[in-house]
């Protein structure tokens, strides 16, 4: 899985690319990563590692990464009572249904939205972790 993120500097040790978001880039599946620049003048560069990347354009610290997309799952996702192992979050033969709760407030209104795995399939911490993290970003 690939995932998303920026390098942010806060101080141009040069003084040639400014501050603030300077470049995307892409950790790929494989460690290697894709790095595009911004400005006047954008180009894009591969990396064998992150680590790499950092090193040369982090200017000791000056330019930290900021990661876009929450880190993917890190625990065995197998399961026996999951037709096709413990479905992935975001995919699978078990889509999320979503429902308006019966509980009201005082006007009447409803105060609740139900989240839950269609077609009998049950859910795991890291399926609610996954949901929490795209309903109120990622937790710093």
């Amino acid at each position: 899985m690939s995932r998303r993120f920026h390098l942010q500097r806060d101080h141009d040790v040069t003084g040639m690319s400014g501050t603030g978001r300077v470049a995307d880039g892409i950790l790929w599946p494989d460690g290697t990563v894709s790095v595009r620049w911004a400005g006047d003048r954008p180009s894009t560069v591969f990396w064998e590692r992150l680590e790499d990347a950092a090193h040369v354009h982090g200017y000791g610290g000056h330019t930290r990464i900021v990661w876009d997309d929450p880190e993917p799952p890190t625990q065995d996702m197998t399961c026996p009572y999951c037709p096709d192992g413990h479905t992935l979050p975001d995919g699978g033969s078990q889509p999320w249904g979503v429902f308006v709760g019966s509980e009201r407030d005082g006007d009447g209104q409803p105060t609740q939205i139900i989240v839950a795995r269609t077609a009998g399939a049950h859910v795991a911490e890291s399926d609610a972790e996954w949901m929490r993290t795209r309903l109120n970003g990622p937790q710093l």
